[in-house]
């Protein structure tokens, strides 16, 4: 199980695109400056497995490949 409560979860950031952190904040604050670069990230809950935030256009993310399902947010690339 990870140790930080939180995952910021970047899909096109295919270099460090997962960071952890405690601090629902500081991650809020990480997935708006991602998405902003990247063009979407989301905040997923460890304990729920729950994406508490999401920033950006995912249905980009769909049209490109990068994401396979609506309902997560981690990448998979389409094979």
């Amino acid at each position: 199980m990870n140790q930080f409560l939180y995952t910021i979860e970047t899909p096109a950031k295919t270099i460090g695109g997962d960071v952890y952190t405690n601090d629902l904040e500081t991650a809020e604050n990480g997935c708006i400056e991602w998405a902003s670069d990247y063009g979407y990230s989301c905040v997923r809950n460890n304990v729920t497995g729950e994406i508490v935030f999401d920033y950006g256009d995912i249905f980009e993310m769909v049209e490109q490949g990068i994401v396979w399902q609506l309902n997560m947010c981690h990448t998979l690339p389409r094979i």
